[in-house]
């Protein structure tokens, strides 16, 4: 979905230099404290609710969108006096590997992500082999993926590169509901598919204690 230009972008992230960043304003421990990514935050909604459900852990929400960005920033900005535990960041996740510590994450969330289904646009898939074991750096023992799609070929091809990794405890959830789990909650793009009758798949990827 693409999101148009929007005449209030410019001045929504100038006065929510609390809450956003652009990979250009980072500094090297810009990114050290927080435990919970999500990769892809699009308009949101999902990395408030999980924040709010949790205020002691801090939430960073990725976005390579500037239109997206600048909507989860508009958003963000109605609840950051009663919410100080997140930050949205307008880069390619690949950019912020530098400034993101190791065995630090308890939860990366990847929801409804790009398909690429074309064969040479594979490797920019956010399950690709070389991010997957990025992911791997990041987590703490026993640190989870959650990765939610409506796109099957996609599920199935990055389930397949999860358990070919051998890096990861992998079990899937399908269909999944978020309403019958309390650590998972909707996102904009469940609704609308769910409404359309369209299956949601998740896969659960931990980082295996012994590994």
């Amino acid at each position: 979905m693409r999101l148009r230009h929007r005449s209030w972008t410019k001045d929504v992230l100038a006065q929510n230099k609390d809450i956003s960043r652009s990979f250009s304003e980072l500094k090297e421990d810009s990114l050290k404290f927080f435990d919970h990514l999500e990769i892809g935050c699009g308009l949101g909604g999902f990395l408030l609710s999980l924040s709010k459900k949790n205020p002691k852990g801090k939430y960073l929400g990725v976005e390579v969108s500037l239109n997206a960005f600048a909507s989860a920033v508009k958003k963000a900005s109605a609840v950051k006096k009663e919410q100080d535990n997140f930050l949205i960041v307008h880069a390619p996740i690949e950019r912020l590997f530098p400034y993101l510590p190791t065995g630090r994450f308890e939860a990366i969330y990847i929801n409804f992500p790009d398909p690429w289904p074309k064969k040479r646009q594979l490797h920019r898939r956010l399950s690709s082999p070389k991010l997957l074991k990025e992911y791997y750096r990041l987590l703490k023992k026993g640190g989870k993926i959650y990765f939610r799609t409506d796109n099957v070929p996609l599920f199935e091809d990055s389930t397949e590169s999860f358990v070919d990794s051998n890096l990861f405890r992998v079990e899937t959830i399908v269909p999944f509901l978020s309403e019958t789990v309390d650590f998972l909650p909707p996102t904009e793009y469940e609704r609308k598919f769910r409404e359309k009758g369209v299956p949601i798949q998740l896969l659960i990827a931990t980082k295996e204690e012994s590994r």
